[in-house]
């Protein structure tokens, strides 16, 4: 599993500082940095980071496909940033003072290592990216349950009030109805867009079956 593949990596290359596997949402999924740094600013960050390249690319009219690898590199710290699945990534953070006279082309030589020691199947990936899909789909429900609630309470309220006598109470509630109302609208397509992505990825995994 995810685990064991981050403990391989830092067994082969101990030049590895630190390993964060991520989605393309920001969602850290595994890593061995601690709870002592901020590690959904840290995963967040990370996509914003591709996200910035992916604009860089438009601005300038190229093609834009797939990323395969982002290296970044400083004076003490590098880091290699590879596509994983279709919405998962690893990012490596490589010290370099632990590698003699280290270049970016020392670096690309742990490319093709890192990318053995990454043995995680596009299939146990797709299933992860399905897992967390509908843990948010289940959040996303719970919001929605929440808000239809509401709305059905303060519904009820403006029955027992007279227009004429809580003009502004009953125009403030009607307002209110109409904004969770507009929320609840934006959650129902959230929950569509999950469900589309997860029938997608499902059906990535069926094709795989049978090629």
């Amino acid at each position: 599993m995810v685990f064991k593949n981050i403990v391989r990596i830092k067994t082969a290359l101990p030049e590895v500082l630190h390993i964060v596997m991520f989605y393309n949402n920001g969602t850290v999924f595994q890593t061995t940095f601690e709870q002592d740094i901020n590690i959904p600013k840290l995963g967040e960050n990370l996509t914003e980071l591709l996200n910035h390249i992916k604009n860089v690319y438009e601005i300038c009219n190229f093609k834009l496909d797939d990323y395969k690898k982002l290296i970044f590199e400083t004076e003490d710290i590098s880091v290699i940033i590879l596509k994983l699945g279709e919405e998962s990534n690893i990012a490596l953070f490589f010290k370099k003072e632990e590698v003699t006279d280290i270049k970016l082309s020392s670096i690309r030589r742990y490319l093709t290592r890192i990318e053995e020691l990454i043995d995680m199947s596009e299939k146990e990936i797709f299933l992860q990216e399905i897992l967390v899909k509908e843990e948010q789909i289940k959040k996303i429900q719970d919001l929605l349950h929440s808000k239809q609630q509401t709305i059905q309470n303060l519904q009820e309220n403006l029955k027992y009030l007279d227009t004429d006598e809580h003009q502004e109470e009953f125009k403030k509630v009607e307002k209110e109805i109409k904004v969770l109302e507009e929320e609840s609208i934006e959650l129902k397509k959230e929950i569509t867009n999950n469900n589309e992505e997860i029938l997608h990825l499902k059906e990535i995994i069926e094709k795989d079956k049978n090629p």
